[in-house]
């Protein structure tokens, strides 16, 4: 929380008082300047906030030179020619019979020297099954008989494709319930109401618990985990939506809170040799440590909030720490690219280490009062800066938990938020559902589906292999 200021209501009285009233006035001013100042190069503020003219980024690149668009030699991408199958109608087109040089006849070849092939949509519509249920009258006893619904029958009035795609709306194409009301009319002729469509989502939700339990479970046992949290809305209530994901599953989850124990409930007990990364946040301190690396991305913005300060004294400091966090990014690069050698990686991240640290304890002297406290946040977080040196699997930011976590703050803009338990249990299981088919490229409609129709028709539930598999490699 900040610290609150006042404006003084008792004049200065002797020089000292006046001297002292200015001192703070100034420091005020700078600090205000400071949050004018801020932009998504140099706090946690998100690009949209930036205006139409933007911010320049933390890591700017240098110009190549060329102009936009495709390059001298680029080679063109052309569409492959759809094979023949029952969705392609033949029209064949025949040049005249009669030859327009001679009048003679004209032979057609056999196959045709070019090929056009136009692409269209079907009249959508929907088809029905309506389930008739007799009953039947013993002709001696007059005891009647009434015919039950099958099993494999679905008890409500929507099908697996019609829950599998009122689901996919929200989950993946952040759809709010009024608007797959608007487009079931308008695409389908079908009218649902709000409440229906609602119902038909938690319906969905109840059948993705096992889907879901798997994915919760191959990432809390995962080698390499990222985590990361977002502001989430119930009714009035202000929460918080939750993410953990692994090489090839996100895990989301909704909590009350934002605080440790939330956290806790989606890692659950992180085994020994796995590394989380996350930011800065102290709601990740009950991990060891050496089992943490920290975003260097967040890092990044964090000193150049401090070379972008009002004061001069913060700037050099600020410029230097910004020189060996780009360093540390385009070293890594290097190493990736195959331009260093792997101890020369080393060799030159340990000595920008040892600058590092050193630029941040004169930063704690010789900084403004309000970046003392960062510098010396940095420098007591070290172990937890440099991790990845230790494993060469750690990434150096968390950029793929804000990634994943991108899709449910667009749902969240159009939909504004959910009103019940039903619907914060339906959004972090279709989410962890289509981000997780995102991760090991499949197809979350044919997934879906999949997971709906065993449901409905009683049969074996598809749990992916990559989910079922020991979970500690990825």
């Amino acid at each position: 929380m900040s610290k609150k200021h006042t404006t003084p209501t008792v004049p200065p009285l002797t020089l000292e008082q006046a001297h002292e009233l200015i001192f703070k006035l100034m420091e005020r001013i700078s600090e205000l300047e400071d949050r004018l100042n801020q932009n998504s190069g140099n706090s946690s503020k998100p690009p949209s906030s930036n205006g139409p003219g933007g911010a320049p980024p933390a890591r700017p690149r240098k110009r190549s030179g060329k102009q936009r668009g495709a390059q001298p030699g680029h080679k063109g991408h052309r569409r492959e020619r759809h094979p023949q199958d029952e969705r392609v109608t033949l029209a064949p087109h025949y040049p005249s019979d009669t030859c327009t040089c001679c009048g003679g006849d004209m032979l057609a070849h056999a196959k045709p020297h070019r090929v056009h092939q136009v692409f269209d949509l079907p009249e959508v519509s929907y088809f029905m099954t309506e389930h008739q249920l007799f009953r039947a009258t013993c002709t001696r006893c007059i005891h009647t008989d009434e015919a039950r619904l099958p099993e494999t029958v679905s008890h409500t009035q929507m099908g697996t494709n019609l829950l599998s795609y009122i689901a996919l709306q929200s989950g993946q194409y952040h759809q709010s319930i009024s608007q797959i009301q608007s487009q079931l009319k308008q695409h389908f002729g079908l009218r649902f109401s709000r409440g229906a469509i609602s119902e038909a989502q938690g319906r969905v939700s109840a059948m993705l618990t096992p889907t879901y339990q798997a994915i919760k479970q191959q990432v809390q046992t995962a080698a390499h985990i990222h985590a990361d949290e977002t502001r989430h809305q119930r009714g009035g209530e202000r929460r918080w939506m939750w993410l953990a994901l692994s090489k090839v599953a996100v895990c989301f989850m909704t909590a009350f809170g934002r605080g440790q124990d939330a956290a806790q409930r989606l890692l659950g007990d992180v085994p020994d040799t796995s590394v989380l990364v996350t930011d800065q946040y102290a709601g990740y301190r009950f991990i060891d440590n050496g089992q943490r690396q920290l975003c260097w991305a967040h890092v990044a913005r964090n000193v150049a909030a401090i070379a972008d300060s009002s004061e001069r004294t913060n700037h050099p400091i600020g410029a230097r720490l910004v020189l060996l966090a780009d360093t540390v990014f385009r070293t890594r690069h290097r190493w990736e690219n195959g331009e260093l050698e792997h101890a020369q990686y080393q060799r030159r991240l340990r000595r920008c280490r040892q600058s590092w640290q050193a630029q941040l304890k004169r930063g704690m002297v010789l900084c403004s009062s309000r970046y003392r406290g960062r510098c010396r946040w940095l420098l007591n977080d070290d172990d937890m800066l440099w991790t990845f040196l230790e494993d060469d699997q750690v990434a150096l930011t968390n950029n793929e938990a804000e990634r994943a976590l991108r899709g449910y703050v667009l749902w969240r803009k159009g939909s504004y938020g959910v009103w019940s338990q039903r619907g914060e249990q339906f959004r972090q299981r279709i989410l962890s559902l289509v981000e997780t088919a995102k991760r090991l490229g499949r197809c979350p409609q044919e997934w879906l589906r999949a997971v709906v129709r065993a449901c409905i028709e009683k049969t074996n539930y598809p749990i992916p292999e990559e989910l079922c598999a020991s979970s500690h490699s990825g």
